[in-house]
């Protein structure tokens, strides 16, 4: 027959038990937050120096990789490590710092004026149409002799590689010599300063460099063309 002691026994051995259960349920449950995901958090925190300059892309380049190493690792040992949450947010981040800064630095590129030159459009280069006298516009006239920087699309001419001269336009799809309505200051013409040399592409170019204006209709070498840029800036 047990005795009111026994009970008290068995009591505190279960109870032992339990807490021994319980200690080991606490130690077992235990996961460390994974430090890679944490550095892929911070990467992409950083990755805004992007804006800054096209090599930076360095930055969420290493986000985007550590938070995929993370999670990898993560749902390979997930009683080892926490952080899945972590990770994706570097990678978010970086994926972010990437495209706006590439995207920043693009605009830039191809909407801001290098320094030194100034910015000209076809639309400044056209003769007031109540003046049929005029050749040329009057701001053209100003620009005589000036390092200008202008927008446009390359003729597709028979050379497409080691270009030294070439016919620049605002309309992509004009033919310089086809199209009727195409006037002579709606095409400059383009030699590359030095020696420099190009390739034809498609895309629309900038060109910078001296910019003169050939008032007289039968200058040698300019076919009727009024405007020629000696460019020593291509983009």
């Amino acid at each position: 027959m047990s005795t009111p002691s026994d009970f008290s026994s068995e009591r505190v051995a279960i109870l032992s038990d339990d807490s021994v259960q319980m200690q080991a349920t606490v130690e077992t449950s235990y996961r460390s937050l994974s430090g890679i995901a944490v550095a892929s958090v911070v990467a992409g925190a950083l990755s805004a120096v992007t804006f800054i300059d096209w090599s930076l892309a360095a930055v969420p380049f290493l986000g985007i990789v550590l938070g995929w190493i993370a999670i990898r690792r993560i749902r390979r040992n997930p009683e080892e490590s926490i952080g899945l949450s972590w990770a994706r947010a570097g990678i978010a981040l970086s994926a972010a710092g990437w495209i706006g800064g590439y995207g920043w630095l693009t605009y830039g590129y191809f909407h801001q004026t290098p320094p030194g030159y100034e910015p000209i459009a076809f639309q400044a280069l056209q003769p007031d149409r109540n003046r049929p006298e005029q050749r040329v516009s009057e701001e053209s006239e100003m620009l005589d002799k000036r390092k200008v920087f202008i927008w446009g699309f390359m003729y597709p001419g028979r050379q497409k590689t080691g270009i030294k001269e070439f016919l620049l336009m605002e309309d992509p799809g004009t033919c310089a010599y086809c199209s009727p309505q195409l006037k002579p200051t709606q095409v400059l013409r383009v030699k590359l300063a030095g020696s420099r040399r190009t390739e034809y592409t498609s895309r629309i170019v900038g060109v910078g460099g001296e910019f003169t204006v050939h008032t007289d209709p039968k200058e040698e070498g300019m076919g009727g063309l009024v405007y020629q840029i000696e460019a020593d800036c291509l983009r």
